[in-house]
């Protein structure tokens, strides 16, 4: 149940709102993970009043929760009229939005890795991300962040750590979906699941197995690749393992042929798109500060026509 339980709250955590309506709860099929995560503090009921539920005697109405007349009911303090069924009395939990905590997941996370003696929760970004404090492992000092939905925020997080935190000397703890950022602004960040490490307990968090991934390979390795898979989120050109930082124009000039997806582009079309004069356009301009870049990754003909070297078309394909 508890990796079920924890399954649920981090999908939550990487949904745009943080506000889910009762209907959500009770009509999910899901509704004794929901109970145990409010039970245990990880969500909790919205100060609001939803604005509409479906009415749950005959789930087929859409009703409007308000206060009850009859104030000494405790157990069902809300009511709504139901065009089919007349008045319904409603608990809390069936007429109170409910809300996802992330910044008390942040808290439990510090706490679960015993950072709440020494260090404060400090918000890094709004909503996404944290700065939990510094563990040491192997004598070395790292800097422990924890994070949501950073795929869709990763090029902000990259530029808030790389002011905070050298590339290795960072433990990034998320509820996103690693894989993914590993082809992102984010490939070089040492980045933990949540789900592999912790256990939901009553208002916290338990955390094993985190040296597993200290101890292992981080994102931060040595390699031979030569691509252009970074050209859009970090504006550089991979050669033997070496980035290679482009222009504004040899970023557009390689854009133009990758979006081509192998097909001849003559230079004039391409020199559309730099803004230039076909007249005055010369190849020899644009990539005489990258060499390395164009004999890698580009041919051409004598006709004025340019083309992305076929090995990496598939690899590149946006």
């Amino acid at each position: 149940m508890n990796d079920t339980n924890l399954a649920e709250l981090c999908r939550l955590m990487e949904v745009d709102s943080r506000t889910l309506s009762p209907d959500a709860v009770w009509l999910s099929g899901q509704q004794p993970e929901y109970l145990h995560l409010r039970s245990v503090g990880a969500l909790a009921l919205a100060q609001e009043l939803a604005l509409s539920i479906l009415c749950p005697e005959c789930c087929s109405e859409s009703i409007r929760p308000e206060p009850s007349v009859d104030i000494a009911d405790v157990a069902c303090p809300y009511r709504a009229y139901c065009m089919d069924c007349g008045w319904i009395n409603l608990a809390a939990v069936q007429a109170h939005n409910w809300q996802l905590q992330p910044h008390l997941l942040a808290r439990w996370l510090a706490g679960g890795l015993g950072l709440l003696a020494r260090y404060s929760v400090e918000v890094v970004i709004p909503d996404v991300l944290w700065r939990l404090g510094e563990i040491e492992h192997r004598r070395k000092r790292r800097t422990v962040f924890f994070g949501r939905r950073l795929a869709v925020h990763a090029d902000a997080v990259a530029s808030r750590l790389s002011q905070l935190v050298a590339p290795g000397a960072e433990v990034i703890i998320t509820s996103s979906d690693i894989e993914p950022l590993l082809l992102g602004a984010l490939d070089d960040r040492r980045l933990v699941p949540l789900r592999a490490i912790a256990h939901i307990r009553k208002h916290g968090f338990v955390i094993e197995n985190l040296d597993a991934f200290l101890s292992g390979s981080s994102t931060v390795t040595q390699t031979t690749e030569t691509s252009l898979r970074l050209i859009h989120t970090r504006g550089v050109a991979l050669v033997g393992g070496k980035e290679i930082d482009l222009s504004p124009q040899m970023y557009t000039f390689l854009k133009v042929l990758e979006e081509a997806d192998g097909d001849e582009v003559h230079k004039r079309f391409i020199a559309e798109h730099l803004g230039i004069e076909a007249s005055t356009f010369r190849t020899a301009d644009i990539v005489k500060r990258h060499k390395q870049v164009y004999q890698t990754f580009v041919d051409k003909d004598d006709k004025g026509h340019y083309w992305l070297r076929p090995e990496f078309i598939t690899i590149e394909g946006r």
